[in-house]
């Protein structure tokens, strides 16, 4: 079960870095992310929740990501530490 947190903590991070460049280099994902954003906010209270609970779920990912640039490659002590 550790193993398992540990790829979901890698994938996500993977995904949180790959938004800032589909934000520059594609306009889908601009508009996709926007439409998710507008969505969850005009649901109402269920929305409004949902996009909490969304940005609770991505609260450890920064350091995460720190974790993994500092590594500078993939060692089993990043592991370790992840």
């Amino acid at each position: 079960m550790d193993n398992f947190i540990k790829v979901t903590k890698m994938l996500t991070a993977a995904m949180v870095i790959s938004i800032p460049f589909g934000l520059v280099l594609s306009s889908n994902v601009r508009s996709n992310l926007f439409e998710l954003g507008e969505t969850l906010l005009n649901s109402g209270p269920i929305g409004i929740l949902v996009l909490i609970i969304l940005f609770w779920n991505l609260r450890g990912t920064p350091s995460d990501i720190q974790k993994f640039f500092k590594a500078k490659s993939f060692k089993s002590w990043f592991w370790n530490d992840l």
